[in-house]
């Protein structure tokens, strides 16, 4: 079985793409990036939804701080989510403010039971509220953080906890990997968490890469999708030195690798 790959949705890729109209499985769209977008805007998004399945993907839910959960930024969710019939909705797991003060980076968390307890019931309030399930993505890691729980139980106990699934990120598990030493195939070998989909990209070859999505997926990355079962949506992410969508068109039209 074969799939091809969605898209992760850039405002100057949309008249492309409504001219072109490629096969694509499905679309995602950055909440952030389209919450205050013009009407105009908006109209033509309504227009690619009628023909593919839309993916919500969220910066700002915090769900990992301590300070409270905002009211307001989740009744926008629960708008948006609710105007275009979205598939599915993700955010990090991960944090991004203390007291108030905000980090443009989404920051990690310690891995202990303490965490874990913590964000469970705060997604689960977050989940009720948007009477949805919201998968968390694997953030990439730097530095090492306090605890003994592995990265990926992280995600399987927050699965068994509030039915929440991953929101799988593979280029993300192989600059963890430079950066930390941890295995991403001993990361898909052991996770039991329902995975909502996918992320896939490329980052600069350097000895220690950020996870900066300014490449086509590298061949390690492309490996490990071969390991994703094929009925899993697949979206390519592309943010710096970003190109033209004609020149995407052979990279997500081409067929995915077999499922092993």
């Amino acid at each position: 079985m074969t799939a091809r790959m969605g898209i992760s949705l850039r405002h100057d890729w949309v008249d492309s793409l409504l001219t072109t109209q490629p096969p694509l499985p499905a679309l995602e769209v950055i909440f952030e990036q389209w919450v205050f977008a013009s009407d105009t805007a908006l109209g033509h998004l309504d227009q690619l939804r009628e023909r593919y399945p839309v993916l919500l993907h969220c910066l700002s839910m915090n769900i990992g701080s301590s300070d409270p959960l905002d009211r307001h930024y989740f009744e926008q969710v629960r708008t948006f989510a609710d105007r275009f019939a979205v598939s599915a909705v993700s955010d990090h797991l991960s944090w991004r403010s203390i007291d108030g003060a905000w980090s443009l980076s989404l920051l990690p968390l310690p891995r202990t039971e303490e965490t874990l307890a913590h964000v469970a019931g705060r997604l689960s309030e977050a989940q009720a509220f948007l009477d949805r399930t919201i998968a968390l993505e694997n953030i990439s890691q730097y530095l090492p953080v306090p605890g003994d729980i592995p990265f990926v139980e992280m995600f399987n106990e927050l699965h068994r906890r509030c039915g929440a699934p991953i929101h799988l990120d593979l280029n993300n598990l192989l600059v963890t990997e430079r950066w930390l030493g941890e295995s991403p195939g001993a990361f898909l070998e052991a996770l039991r968490a329902d995975v909502a989909w996918v992320h896939v990209a490329g980052h600069k070859d350097v000895p220690l890469p950020v996870d900066d999505h300014s490449r086509m997926p590298s061949a390690a990355c492309m490996k490990l999708l071969a390991r994703v079962p094929p009925s899993v949506p697949v979206i390519l992410e592309w943010d710096r030195e970003r190109p033209a969508f004609r020149e995407l068109l052979p990279a997500i039209s081409r067929e995915r690798v077999a499922h092993v």
